[in-house]
């Protein structure tokens, strides 16, 4: 997910939330979330599946080239 994606340009403001919802529905079922960041998108995609309700997200604060050089630690792909 980009930016722009949960963005208005217009505005630079989070769309409405029915909107949002939409977008992250599919993740809205997952158990727990763990999000990774490269320049902020995952806090805000942290923040917004926290304003949807979901109560087990987290923000990994490497990158994940550090995360999958660890053959151990799980990894979903999505889409």
């Amino acid at each position: 997910m980009t930016a722009w994606e949960i963005l208005e340009r217009e505005t630079m403001r989070y769309r409405p939330v029915n909107e949002l919802r939409e977008l992250f529905s599919p993740m809205l079922e997952a158990r727990r979330i763990i999000t990774y960041c490269g320049g902020g998108i995952a806090a805000s995609s942290a923040f917004v599946l926290n304003l949807l309700g979901h109560q087990n997200v987290a923000v990994y604060d490497a990158g994940l080239i550090e995360w999958c050089a660890d053959r151990e630690l799980p990894l979903e792909l999505g889409r």
